[in-house]
């Protein structure tokens, strides 16, 4: 099985995305993945995420969608971070680790 590049770090945390709540489930120094209602018309996206006291904002690429099912509410994604600010990367060293 292939390893990943940058180890990810499970947490749930509220960010926006273009504007629109969503849910980020894990985070790595490199991408998220999140859940939002958000529906993208376009692979870049702006997430503003509150943490270490202040707000975070991010560009990143989407790489894919998990596009909500009739019942569901919330469109998954996830998303490549383009040059992640210091402070993103000090939030993700002190998050916990996924098994």
């Amino acid at each position: 099985m292939e390893k990943r590049q940058y180890k990810r770090f499970r947490t749930r945390q509220i960010v926006k995305v273009c504007g629109k709540l969503g849910v980020v489930s894990d985070i790595s120094s490199s991408g998220i993945q999140l859940s939002t209602a958000y529906s993208p018309k376009k692979r870049t996206v702006d997430i503003s995420i509150d943490a270490n006291g202040g707000m975070i904002n991010l560009t990143g690429t989407i790489q894919w969608v998990r596009w909500k099912k009739r019942m569901q509410s919330l469109n998954e994604m996830g998303v490549l971070i383009k040059d992640a600010p210091l402070e993103y990367l000090d939030f993700v060293k002190k998050s916990t680790p996924v098994k």
